[in-house]
């Protein structure tokens, strides 16, 4: 921590502003707060803060005014932004203007205090961002989670920089969608902007559609057609599942890459190409460079950055907006009245795993829409395995499950589970013979499922597990809540929202 540091808090909230000024002061450095815009810019002039925090959602003066003005005055400001309407085109937004950082409300005093360290270091060692006064342009990727929060950050930092990125993820989870969003946010954006699937082309034609080649050059080339690094000249280009790419088109795009001239097929004549090259897959390429299926040079020439795009089990709580978002599409493009989903509806897409990702949720809606016939779609318009949790078992496997009956209850196999989960295993267990006990949690799910209500079965067994693994995972790490999120594989806004559902 830089001593004595200055940091102006820019909120309309009083006890924000209280907030920060007691934690701020104890930690050492000096405050300055101001209630609206106006008074913050006027303060910034006269305080000469190292950093600004500022709230995006202000009367009169919103946040983004601010930090831009502030940008406008001293353009190595560190300003992090913080509100709690996260959305994609408000992140970007800060990003593109210089901002520092993106906190979400409600935040944990120590992780601001953390990002205010960082922030004065890297003022201190000259790392700072261009202003970029141009208005983001939106795009399909939605979700207000913390993890697409951070990709919304990235995508606001690469987009004016004209550097390679790898974007990985899932299939389905909409990487084609974050080449978009950075592609209409760069400087490129009035230029083209070309996308080929590498699984979708023939090999021995992926040469000619991304070079282009002459007249002659095969059988069929009744004359010269450019190809799409000529097409996209000026713009960007999309290359979907690089992956699957074959190992010859590896070596001539590296080469192109590295040269940025382009050589038709059945040509000579070297063509300057000036386009930015997005890649994206859901291969894992240090282990395909491993099994000799992908060049190591390559990987590093397209990987200059790379954006992680989480899959929708890792952001569940963006499944309703994404829902509703879908269904509103739909109802905009179909004729009729306008359906809407139900409540249960949403609980029961919200339960699923979806190994689809965001694609899988939009078929499904798109079916629900078109088979519902009254206003109000409703859980038995949905896809038998969404309904059912994804878990749909064959007839034999259902009829070679031993029935479990009732009998005294005993401890569970979870300690301090619920009374109720806990009395269900202790039945199963009376029951069961050693031969037929496979373990205890298949004898608790089957127990919590006999307890459940139709259509509420998934999200009803998933509650009582989730629970318990939150309490073990945190006694675990003695209740510290970073140690156990990493452990988890979520991030810590994820764990604190379910430690305040669960009332751990």
């Amino acid at each position: 921590m830089t001593a004595n540091a200055k940091i102006l808090v820019i909120d309309d909230e009083h006890s924000v502003r209280w907030a920060f000024e007691k934690a701020l002061q104890k930690a050492g450095y000096q405050v300055a707060l101001a209630e609206n815009g106006m008074k913050g810019l006027n303060l910034y002039k006269t305080f000469h803060p190292d950093i600004v925090l500022v709230d995006i959602r202000m009367p009169e003066m919103d946040g983004l005014k601010v930090l831009e003005h502030i940008r406008e005055i001293d353009p190595d400001a560190q300003v992090i932004v913080m509100t709690a309407y996260t959305d994609m085109e408000t992140t970007i937004s800060a990003m593109k203007l210089g901002a520092y950082d993106f906190l979400s409300k409600p935040f944990n005093i120590d992780e601001c205090l953390l990002l205010i360290s960082r922030g004065l270091s890297a003022r201190n060692a000259g790392r700072t961002a261009e202003v970029i006064a141009q208005a983001p342009k939106s795009s399909g990727l939605k979700g207000n989670s913390p993890a697409m929060q951070e990709v919304y950050k990235l995508i606001g930092k690469v987009s004016e920089e004209d550097v390679t990125v790898l974007v990985t993820g899932e299939s389905g989870s909409g990487k084609e969608l974050v080449a978009q969003a950075i592609h209409y946010n760069s400087r490129r954006s009035q230029k083209p902007f070309w996308a080929i699937n590498c699984t979708a082309i023939n090999e021995s034609l992926m040469e000619s559609e991304l070079f282009g080649y002459e007249k002659g050059a095969f059988t069929g080339a009744a004359a010269a057609k450019p190809g799409m690094f000529e097409l996209a000249q000026g713009g960007t280009i999309f290359l979907d599942e690089i992956g699957d790419m074959n190992l010859e088109m590896q070596a001539k795009l590296l080469r192109v890459l590295e040269e940025r001239e382009i050589v038709r097929v059945g040509g000579n004549k070297r063509i300057s190409v000036d386009v930015r090259i997005i890649a994206a897959t859901n291969k894992d390429l240090r282990k395909s460079i491993v099994d000799g299926r992908f060049r190591e040079d390559l990987y590093h020439r397209i990987k200059v950055i790379e954006i992680k795009l989480p899959s929708l089990r890792e952001r569940p709580e963006d499944i309703p907006l994404l829902a509703r978002y879908f269904c509103s599409i739909l109802a905009a493009q179909r004729r009729g009245t306008p359906k809407t989903l139900s409540e249960e509806t949403i609980a029961v897409l919200a339960a699923y795993s979806w190994p689809g990702n965001v694609r899988e949720l939009r078929n499904a809606v798109e079916q629900s829409y078109t088979l519902s016939r009254d206003q109000i779609i409703l859980p038995e318009h949905l896809p038998v395995e969404v309904r059912l949790g994804g878990n749909v078992r064959h007839k034999k496997d259902d009829e070679s499950s031993a029935e479990l009956v009732s009998a005294p209850a005993s401890e569970g196999p979870f300690p301090g589970a619920d009374q109720e989960a806990s009395e269900m295993v202790g039945e199963a267990r009376a029951e069961a013979t050693p031969h037929s006990e496979p373990c205890d949690i298949s004898f608790m799910v089957k127990s919590l499922l006999r307890e459940s209500k139709a259509g509420e079965a998934y999200a009803f067994v998933m509650e009582k597990f989730e629970k318990e693994l939150l309490r073990q995972s945190l006694e675990m790490h003695k209740w510290n809540q970073v140690q156990s999120a990493a452990h988890l594989g979520i991030t810590r806004n994820t764990l604190r929202a379910k430690i305040e559902k669960y009332e751990l």
